[in-house]
């Protein structure tokens, strides 16, 4: 069977489109705040490099003054000298290939240069700093990350429960076909896509003789097992109208088969309740290529040719033809 669909039926769902745009927003707003973050970082780092490519020129400016007013050379008196007047971390007099590379210089005579290990403020702040900084602005990116993670479940969540509210609202309770409001919505939606197709309504015959002498949980199962044969004779859409009468959609050219196919189940017995039941079904089948009009004409032609093939006796089929007058079937 295919499935039935609210068609034209369906209404804008403005909660759903509002979770949908505050999804986007989060994750527009998570976004925005990773790409902030990193700017952040950036911007630290190349400020990194310039404070202590400044202070290395500082010091490397200082000792070079200092040594000039030495006279060009320092020994271990006047390096110590020097190292606390400019606060020099860690400085030797060694030769060029002794330098290391973390190691800043200034040459002296000959081969000598004396050596130290500069300050750098820059990143001394930034191992200070940054780590707490950093550490925020991720716990933040995570809470906004968590929160849109969360609004996307609960919009899943809503459109699951509004799919599930949608084929409640068309499935018919006892049967599991569709409804009333599904045979109209796929009615419609087969007109507004000029599809040519056959409408077929079923009704039971002597179905109150059944209720009332089995009771009404055997006209259940009835209905039942109706609508299993209904819906498993071919690729059709199978409704249940109200009470025993049901609506059948298929194409014109499965049409023939299908009605002989339903005839052939029907002549078999159904057990219910232990009890065989010779079950009788009138039909009234109308063509959308002859009621092109409205699905009501549509309908109101189908309605009277199940009208005349009850009055013929029931368990029979009759055709609407456009010639024939309309008279609505009255259970």
């Amino acid at each position: 069977m295919t499935a039935l669909t609210l068609g034209a039926t369906t209404l804008p769902d403005d909660s759903r489109q509002a979770l949908k745009r505050l999804t986007l927003m989060m994750l527009l707003g998570l976004a925005f705040t990773l790409m902030i973050v990193g700017v952040l970082v950036l911007a630290a780092l190349q400020a990194v490099t310039t404070i202590d490519a400044a202070s290395k020129a500082r010091e490397v400016t200082q000792v070079e003054r200092t040594i000039a007013a030495y006279g060009g050379d320092l020994n271990y008196v006047t390096l110590d000298t020097m190292s606390n007047a400019l606060d020099l971390d860690a400085p030797r007099l060694v030769t060029r290939a002794q330098v290391q590379p973390s190691e800043l210089f200034v040459v002296l005579a000959g081969d000598r240069v004396v050596a130290w290990t500069p300050h750098l403020f820059g990143q001394l702040t930034f191992s200070q700093l940054a780590p707490t900084r950093i550490g925020v602005g991720l716990c933040f990116v995570l809470m906004v990350g968590i929160i849109a993670l969360h609004v996307r479940r609960v919009g899943r969540q809503l459109e699951q429960k509004r799919r599930e509210a949608t084929h409640l609202a068309l499935t018919d309770s006892l049967t599991g076909l569709g409804n009333r409001l599904a045979f109209e919505a796929a009615v419609a939606g087969r007109f507004a896509r000029n599809e040519r197709f056959a409408l077929v309504l079923a009704d039971l015959d002597r179905f109150k003789a059944i209720n009332d002498d089995l009771g009404h949980a055997a006209g259940d199962l009835v209905l039942q097992h109706v609508a299993l044969m209904l819906r498993n004779a071919g690729k059709v859409e199978a409704v249940r109208l109200g009470g025993d009468e049901f609506a059948v959609l298929c194409t014109v050219g499965e049409l023939d088969d299908y009605l002989a196919e339903l005839r052939r189940r029907f002549d078999t017995p159904a057990v219910v309740e232990g009890r065989e039941l010779r079950l009788g079904v009138s039909f009234g089948v109308a063509r959308s290529a002859d009621f092109e009009a409205t699905p009501d004409a549509l309908m109101r032609a189908a309605d009277a040719a199940l009208y005349r093939a009850k009055r013929h006796g029931g368990d029979t089929a009759e055709l609407a033809s456009p010639a024939l007058p309309e008279r609505r079937y009255a259970a």
